[in-house]
């Protein structure tokens, strides 16, 4: 991964490696500015001076080795070309290869020392990639050369934060970035609604069903109004029997309070799915794993429409549930307290995420639901496939934070497995509809201006970013191509952060030699140097879902990503029976054989007051690749070593 050239980027906060300005403190190394903060989030404001005695707990991220590596090593076991195919690394290798240097730790662990910081307060993580101070805001800022200030947000909510730090010149290349510092939350609120609290989930539209359209179990007939598990085995050729292979493993990631609630999965698998009563997945709590008993799509309607179609296209095959987080409403689980878990060296000693977005535990045990035990690292191990149907704005925060966290889904991939996100549902807009200013900050809520605001984790080129589609109102399955999603618009673009990917060179070489968007960089990153997505489209629109003893219809790319969830895990099965490794990492196979796919070509996905983006002939940032077809994907997957 390669972060693109700040001269692009739209991010509000800017890595600064050749404009830093040296400073300097009698007695101490002379410092240089390490990040700088453009600007604040109109969410955010200024209302007082952090007081010097505020316990502060610092988290210095180190630079991890060979990382300048991560394309090459890729590319080595997932590449349809190499005869390293598959060959995947066990996570002691990936820890032994990325790890800190030992000079990287011995220099920083000095300068803190030298700066009077007591030995007992600075620990290092088992993975050597992190250090954490037990400091105050006082001795922080006499560290960092910052200034700490208190912000607060129209919530309430309060954060300490800087505008800049500065850190000794010897130790700059030693540090990926320091926090808390210059980061802030964008604010945003999930677009589910009050009821759900989390702040970066995406959230599929619901309706709910008249009679005549509660389709038969294995009935086509309205597949363009309502899709069920019969309408995708239909319309993608998924395999309506399927043996469980030992060794293969599907796992969804939910966050609380997300819940899904038994009873509407039996109603779902009695009517649609031919499964027994108490069909569950294997249940993986995380910090707390919480699972609220409220009703209603905000609660059970991610989680719910996941384990419907998950468990239904590969039953008898085990689905894994990790359940991330507590109740706490104030602190909620990310995706970095989910890697914690699946990874240990992820960690630091006594946890390390970030305070501001992370849940650190533990949390006060006096508040019902609360996880009061220590962060959960390296308690469970990676499914093969994982499916997570959440993500956030990439400007919502430092690129130095998106690219540390992308760079755990490369070492994911490593190990073979494949992770895939769901690209979004808000077109070339935000989550919650913000376009972003010139500088990279926000611009009102769907202002009809603007500069597009991508999509993180997948903008990550180490991910699979699935997008949505669907067929064309009054469609057929087997007579009509899918067209682009157009019940909402899904989400897709051009990363302001991350690199054009080796395996996705020629496919963005052919969009913009024949198919050049037209717009300039007042609209989006236009380098054509960096990663564009979604990967692929799948059916997005009108999921039966069952919920509140009753069924309802979501549509969204969070449900396009469990149901291809699926079948990569039955092509897996597959692999597995052959006596071959899992897939991993699927890009470059999918990129190289594009033959895999329906293309879509109709379509479109706007916002920011544009058209967007268009479904054209070939890769293109409204439909991916297109569509995919399991019987080529399983002819070209089994040819592979």
């Amino acid at each position: 991964m390669i972060i693109s050239k700040a001269a692009h980027t739209t991010s509000s906060f800017k890595l600064l490696a050749t404009h830093s300005h040296p400073t300097s403190t009698t007695g101490n190394p002379p410092k240089v500015v390490h990040e700088r903060r453009d600007a604040v989030h109109r969410e955010w404001k200024l209302v007082a001076r952090a007081s010097a005695t505020a316990p502060l707990t610092l988290s210095i991220g180190l630079v991890q080795r060979n990382l300048e590596r991560a394309e090459e090593f890729m590319k080595a076991v997932s590449h349809p070309d190499s005869d390293q195919y598959g060959q995947h690394w066990t996570a002691q290798k990936v820890v032994e290869v990325f790890s800190a240097s030992d000079s990287a730790i011995a220099d920083t662990k000095t300068w803190l020392l030298s700066e009077g910081v007591d030995a007992g307060r600075i620990s290092t993580s088992a993975g050597r990639n992190w250090i954490k101070v037990a400091s105050t805001v006082g001795e922080a800022a006499t560290l960092l050369d910052a200034t700490y200030g208190v912000y607060e947000n129209d919530d309430g909510a309060r954060i300490v934060a800087c505008e800049s730090y500065s850190v000794p010149a010897a130790i700059k290349a030693h540090i990926d970035f320091i926090t808390p510092t210059i980061q802030f939350d964008s604010g945003m609120a999930s677009t589910r609604g009050s009821v759900n609290r989390r702040r970066d989930a995406f959230a599929p539209k619901t309706k709910k069903l008249p009679p005549h359209q509660h389709p038969g179990v294995d009935s086509l007939k309205n597949c363009s109004e309502v899709t069920t598990p019969a309408c995708l085995r239909a319309l993608y050729g998924i395999p309506a029997k399927v043996e469980p292979v030992a060794g293969n493993s599907y796992g969804i990631v939910e966050f609380a309070p997300q819940s899904y609630n038994q009873h509407d999965l039996d109603g779902f698998f009695s009517a649609y799915g031919h499964l027994p009563n108490g069909t569950s997945p294997i249940l993986n709590k995380i910090d707390g794993g919480f699972l609220s008993d409220e009703a209603g799509s905000g609660i059970r309607g991610e989680s719910n429409l996941d384990l419907c179609y998950a468990i239904a296209l590969t039953y008898p095959q085990n689905v894994t549930l990790y359940q991330v987080g507590d109740s706490v409403a104030w602190n909620p689980a990310t995706n970095n307290n989910f890697l914690d878990a699946i990874d240990g060296s992820y960690c630091t000693a006594g946890g390390g995420d970030d305070p501001l977005w992370d849940a650190a535990y533990p949390h006060d045990a006096s508040t019902a639901g609360a996880y009061a035990g220590p962060p959960q690292c390296g308690v469970y191990n990676a499914t093969k496939v994982l499916s997570i149907s959440y993500g956030r704005d990439e400007a919502a925060r430092p690129a130095s934070y998106n690219a540390r966290e992308c760079m755990e889904y490369m070492k994911l991939g490593l190990m073979g497995v494949s992770v895939l996100f769901s690209s979004g549902d808000t077109g070339v807009s935000g989550v919650t509809g913000h376009c972003l200013n010139p500088d990279g900050s926000y611009a009102p809520v769907w202002a009809d201006w603007g500069r597009f605001n991508p999509l993180f984790p997948g903008t990550c080129p180490w991910v699979t970013s699935v997008g949505g589609s669907a067929l064309p109102p009054n469609g057929t399955v087997g007579r009509d191509r899918e067209v682009v999603a157009y019940a909402f618009a899904p989400s897709g673009g051009f990363s302001n952060v991350f690199a054009r990917p080796a395996y996705q060179a020629a496919a963005l070489a052919t969009y913009y030699a024949r198919h050049d968007p037209g717009y300039n960089a007042s609209r989006y990153n236009d380098t054509r140097h960096v990663r564009g997505f979604p990967d692929l489209a799948l059916a997005a629109q009108d999921y039966v879902t069952g919920l509140d003893g009753g069924f309802q219809a979501f549509s969204g790319t969070s449900a396009s990503s469990p149901a291809f969830g699926a079948m990569v895990a039955l092509l897996n099965g597959e692999r597995i029976k052959a006596g071959k490794a899992p897939v991993g990492f699927l890009n470059p196979v999918l990129y190289a054989h594009p033959e895999m796919f329906v293309d879509v070509v109709e379509g479109s996905i706007g916002g920011c007051g544009t058209p967007g983006f268009s479904a054209v002939a070939g890769w293109d940032p409204a439909s991916g690749l297109g569509t995919p077809s399991f019987e080529r994907m399983r002819r070209v997957f089994m040819k592979l070593p």
